[in-house]
């Protein structure tokens, strides 16, 4: 049977109106609405509560990232010397700190993320 939407919200409104106390799920069982109808026809938003903050998590090269930082300044102050490779870097950490838990690709990412950010660092204003 078809009902109209105007007629389902004069509905609840008359229902709401004749018991204040009865809460929006009970109205949206009663006339076989979704609550969200329910807070249109009473002209109420719906409450949603803020999403919670995801905790931080601690990344895989927080130990090592100052001995990175470092490493890719001292390659931009002696311009002279061949380039650091990211695997050359991964031996360096594997051998110099003994940091053997990140594998080749994540230190390449965060190198070619820092690399930029200590460049703009350097760079004379």
């Amino acid at each position: 049977m078809y009902r109209s939407p105007d007629l389902v919200a004069h509905r609840i409104r008359r229902d709401r109106g004749a018991d204040p106390g009865r809460t929006v799920s009970e109205l949206a069982q009663r006339h076989r609405v979704s609550r969200k109808v329910v807070l249109e026809a009473l002209g109420l938003e719906p409450e949603a509560p803020p999403a919670p903050a995801p905790p931080a998590r601690p990344r895989l090269l927080d130990p090592v990232r100052d001995l990175i930082d470092d490493l890719l300044r001292r390659e931009l102050e002696e311009a002279g010397q061949p380039r650091l490779t990211n695997t050359r870097i991964h031996e360096h950490l594997a051998q110099e700190a003994g940091f053997t838990a990140a594998s080749v690709s994540t230190v390449r990412d965060y190198v070619r993320r820092r690399r930029p950010e200590i460049r703009s660092e350097r760079a004379p204003s």
